[in-house]
């Protein structure tokens, strides 16, 4: 009878038979070795890792063999040096000229996370920071639509790099919208060929001298967030949430797995936390703030309280939102630049070679 299926966490099979992380290896499933492995099953990073690549019963009947033996296959690779399967990401990505990869986060749709990754890159830049943002919702992206930009992306010549179009005020935008043939186009992958998107937008485009590159995610803690934690060179993470106690909930799975990968996460900010009312009174639609059950949960500051502003989607709507104003957003700037991460003395990615 076997004693390893495909409903064992990685973590439980190689805590028991520590060398069979060389199996899991040489299958391209170095998740042995990552903190995820505690709640990924052997099931669940087949399917997201494996990309089709990797046969179930062999993977079980090598590991179940050494379960019942302790001997190892010929041929695997030494300890450490395992290698990902083609096609799946292998190591860090790298990129010169990017400072800091700031990336936006949230546990569920819908809370507003890429208007904050676009203010964020708005406010930075007013203060004199050259900005740079990469959609990495690939199924929902909304970033060229907020910003106004519909320019293809172009090709740099000599080279199989991307040029990006530009905002009105000069801020690079990278994003499927700009290459599928029109934007309400649907994109239908599954979750390796949005991971390989998101690395490919960072790796192949040519982004130039970066201070920061805010990188706006796809919502949840599927595939897509887990790649860019573990490939992108993130300096720090923003998580963004609404006051509901539903969604606080599902935005503590997001500050798990920030810490399951050892992120720093650098603050929370709440939006659609009220909205003013023509006498001035600040109305609590969603329910009252939920701020310091998530500066708790994080360790992180509340960088922002954003209400529902007409004004913001007016703007999002028209491609304008380089114009909009106002106190909260001052705020949310200033608190985070106050929690920023400093420029490391070289660019990440920089020792590419």
């Amino acid at each position: 009878m076997s004693q390893i299926t495909a409903d064992m966490t990685i973590a439980a099979v190689v805590e028991r038979w520590p060398d069979s992380a060389r199996i899991f290896g040489s299958y391209g499933l170095s998740c042995a070795s990552c903190s995820i492995s505690k709640s990924e099953t052997i099931g669940q990073a087949v399917a997201g890792h494996g990309r089709g690549r990797v046969a179930m019963d062999d993977l079980l009947r090598l590991l179940n063999d050494h379960a019942a033996t302790g001997k190892l296959p010929e041929g695997l690779p030494a300890a450490g040096t395992a290698a990902a399967p083609s096609g799946a990401p292998k190591g860090m990505a790298k990129q010169e000229g990017i400072k800091n990869v700031i990336a936006v986060m949230s546990g569920k749709g819908g809370v507003g996370k890429s208007l904050v990754a676009g203010l964020l890159a708005v406010g930075l830049k007013r203060h004199g920071m050259t900005v740079g943002v990469l959609d990495g919702d690939i199924t929902g992206p909304s970033i060229p639509r907020m910003f106004g930009v519909r320019e293809k992306p172009g090709v740099v010549p000599g080279t199989q790099l991307l040029e990006p179009p530009r905002s009105r005020g000069g801020i690079p935008i990278m994003s499927m919208n700009l290459i599928l043939p029109s934007e309400e186009e649907a994109v239908i992958w599954r979750g390796p060929m949005v991971s390989g998107a998101i690395r490919q937008f960072f790796s192949d485009v040519r982004w130039g001298e970066l201070d920061v590159l805010v990188v706006d995610l796809p919502p949840g803690t599927s595939d897509a967030p887990l790649t860019v934690m573990q490939v992108l060179p993130v300096s720090g993470v923003i998580l963004v949430t609404t006051p509901q106690a539903l969604a606080t909930m599902v935005v503590m799975k997001a500050v798990r797995l920030v810490k399951q990968l050892g992120g720093d996460i650098l603050g929370v900010v709440e939006n659609m936390a009220y909205v003013v009312a023509p006498g001035g009174e600040r109305i609590e639609v969603f329910g009252p703030s939920q701020g310091l059950k998530l500066v708790i949960a994080s360790n992180a500051p509340l960088l922002a309280k954003i209400p529902i502003d007409p004004e913001i989607a007016r703007l999002a709507d028209a491609g304008g939102i380089e114009e909009y104003e106002s106190p909260e957003f001052d705020e949310l700037i200033a608190n985070f630049l106050a929690v920023a991460p400093k420029a490391p003395a070289e660019p990440v990615g920089a020792h590419s070679h």
